[in-house]
Formats: structure tokens, sequence, C-alpha cells
């Protein structure tokens, strides 16, 4: 027995099973993914030691550096607080930042195998929406008149954060991930078997698109969009273009007909053409008050940004963000707040790493949309599973799609 855990195939075998536990549990509940983490780094280093682990990272260096500048905002965040309490807490949610590039990128390409990672993602998220619509079920059948009930399922009382609320996960994040997977089948020549049989694809989609309408999330609806059109550019053909034309005139449909994703669209823009986004409105009173403290260059500090977004929220009477403690709901703003022009510059330089190092091929285009545009709207950096899917994805890609590691390897 002790001879078999020594032996390679069982730490290689420790390892897989590690790997696709973790990416399982990204859609998840969050204390199950955090302890997926520390079986997955484990596991690394049954399959490399220290010593050959630190040659190759030396070697990789340059593609360690961007996840190091961003640690170090928060560490430089700590030491321009006041309010050191938070700024450590800054620091401790998001040291995954560093633990997730090393482990990924200290193996080789062919130690992470494509087409599993993705089906252990699709297993997460089936899991992930039996549960949640196990509770709508339950919900609407425990309700006194259920027939009634039922024809909510679709509407604002079982979409968005309501619907995830049983497994703790933002909305917005559960969606991205859904479209990681469903552009992944679309479009990858790993998954290009998925797509022989047209029926199977169909019935293979259905839910998961059923479930990203359910949340409502414009942000994920836009990405995915985005990144079948920028595509359907990298790679033209006039069949292919047709076809996804129709799918998205029917994702628009399918939109509208979903009362509360519906709703959601048509209330960014008034009848006379106007913006109505609050966050806009937000961020503008955000900036103000930032000026005020005159501490453009390096910012006010990771643990003193509240009092920013607290003035800015009085002065703009928005009232649910002052009562919810909202953050600036958008990753540009809140590294110029904390970190200053310097934070803000730094955090564009890693987007633009990661485009110029994996040439935006495949799915390494869909990521950097998704997470582009995931920047703009939220404070991904803000909450744990936010960094997690950040750094894993991140740093996947960048073994996967760079041609220096491949050649390395």
């Amino acid at each position: 027995m002790i001879k078999f855990l020594k032996s390679k195939k069982f730490k290689v075998s420790f390892f897989e099973g590690s790997t696709y536990f973790f990416v399982s549990t990204l859609p998840l509940f969050l204390s199950i993914n955090t302890i997926a983490i520390w079986v997955f780094v484990a596991s690394s280093f049954f399959v490399l030691g220290l010593k050959e682990r630190k040659e190759i990272l030396w070697k990789r260096r340059a593609f360690i550096i961007p996840f190091i500048l961003l640690f170090f905002l928060y560490i430089l965040g700590l030491w321009l607080s006041t309010n050191t309490d938070i700024a450590l807490k800054n620091i401790s949610r998001v040291l995954t930042l560093l633990l997730l590039p090393t482990i990924i990128l200290s193996h080789k390409k062919e130690d992470f195998n494509f087409k599993k990672i993705y089906y252990s993602l699709g297993a997460g998220l089936l899991i992930g929406m039996f549960i949640c619509w196990g509770f709508v079920i339950e919900s609407i059948l425990t309700n006194a008149t259920p027939l009634r009930q039922a024809p909510y399922f679709f509407e604002w009382i079982y979409s968005n954060w309501n619907l995830v609320k049983p497994i703790g996960v933002h909305p917005n994040y559960f969606a991205l991930l859904i479209v990681i997977l469903v552009l992944a089948i679309i479009k990858t020549e790993e998954l290009k078997f998925l797509r022989k049989n047209k029926l199977k694809l169909i019935l293979l989609l259905i839910p998961f698109f059923l479930f990203l309408f359910e949340l409502s999330s414009r942000v994920a609806m836009l990405a995915f969009v985005m990144a079948i059109i920028a595509s359907v550019l990298q790679n033209r053909s006039r069949k292919k273009e047709i076809l996804i034309g129709l799918f998205l005139v029917g994702l628009v449909i399918l939109s509208i007909k979903f009362d509360y994703l519906g709703n959601k669209f048509s209330g960014l823009i008034d009848g006379r053409g106007n913006v109505k986004i609050e966050r806009i409105q937000r961020w503008d009173y955000i900036i103000r008050e930032f000026k005020k403290e005159e501490k453009l260059v390096f910012g006010v500090g990771s643990g003193d940004t509240e009092e920013i977004y607290t003035s800015a929220y009085i002065n703009g009477n928005f009232k649910t963000a002052l009562v919810e403690n909202y953050n600036a709901h958008n990753q540009f703003v809140e590294f110029l707040v904390s970190n200053g022009v310097f934070g803000l510059l730094v955090f564009v330089w890693v987007l633009l790493f990661f485009a110029f190092k994996t040439k935006l091929r495949d799915e390494a285009l869909s990521f950097f949309i998704i997470i582009v545009l995931l920047s703009f709207i939220e404070s991904f950096l803000g909450r744990a599973k936010g960094v997690f899917i950040f750094s894993f994805f991140m740093s996947f890609f960048l073994l996967m799609y760079n041609d220096k590691l491949i050649k390395n390897d």
C-alpha cells in the first residue's frame, strides 16, 4: 500500500483528480472550493519537487510577474492605509493571486487535460443548477397555491440572486462560468466531437442557456455575444456567419421574452435615448471624492476606499449603495482609488500582457473579453470567488496558449 502511494502513477492520478475537483467546485459553495484549492496545491507537490519547481518557475518568471505585481498593489495598499484591518483582510483574500499561478505555471501543458477540465467545469455547473432548481421547485410546491406560483418560475422572484442563493455564488460569476463552458463547446477543437450530432448538441446546451437566461446577467450575455462575433471575425466563414447571426437574433428574442432579463436590458436607456445606468453616476461621484484626497499617483490605500465610497454615496444620494455598503462595482475604479494611477496602469498592463502572450487565440480571446467586461461592472477581486476564477483561468490559458511555454515543454 505504501509502495503504491509513493508510485508515480498514484501521484499523477491524485494531481489530476485534485485538479478536476477544484475546477468542478468553482461554481459551487466557497467553503468547498477553498478546500479544493488546498487539495490541488498539495497534490501538485506530490508530482513536482521543490527544486524542480524552482527551476521551472525561474525560467518562466516573466509569466509570474503580472500576478506578483497585482499582489504587490495590495501590499502597497496596506502601507498607504490608515485602516489596516481592512487592508490585511484584502491581502489574505488575494493570496491565491500568487498561489494558483505559481502552481499552474510550474507544470507542463500536458499535465492538464483540457477536455477533462471542461468536463469538470460542466459537472460543477450542472450540480449547482440542479441544486438551485431543486430549491425553486420546492418553493413552488410548498406554496399555498402552487399552480399560481408555478408561472413565476421565469420571473424575478426566481431569477438572479434569488436563483443562486442556495449555493451562495454571485450570479454574474456563475453566468460567466456558463459562458466559458458554452463557448468552449461551440468553438474548441478539443470538444469538436460534441458538435458532430446537432441534436445532442442542442440538448446539451439547452439547460445551460435556460439557467443563463434565468440568471439575468447582462454582462454574461454581452460577453457571449462579443466572444462569438470576435471568433467569427477571426475565422471568417459565410455559413458560420449566417448561422451565428440567426443564433444571436434568437438570443435577443429570448432575452426580451424572459421578463426580468428583458426589463434589465430595456432599463439601460430611457425614452429620450439617455443612459440610465446608476453605476456610471456612482463612479463619477467616487472619482470626484477621490480627487479631493489629492492622492492621484498612489491612491488612498486598500483599507480606506470605503470612506471614499461612503462620501460619494452620501453626496450623490445613492441610498441603496450606502445602506448595502457597495464597493465601486468596477475593478478599474477600485484600483484607481486604492492604488492611484499607478495601480490602474498595473492592472491594465496585466490584461495587455495576457493578450500579448496568448495572442488571444481560441479560448484566451473569450476569457479576455469576459474579464475586461467584468472589470467594468464588478470589483471581482473584492470577492474570493472572483480571485479564484481570475487566477486559475488566466494562468491556465497562459500555459495553454503561449508558444514560448509550449516550446519549453
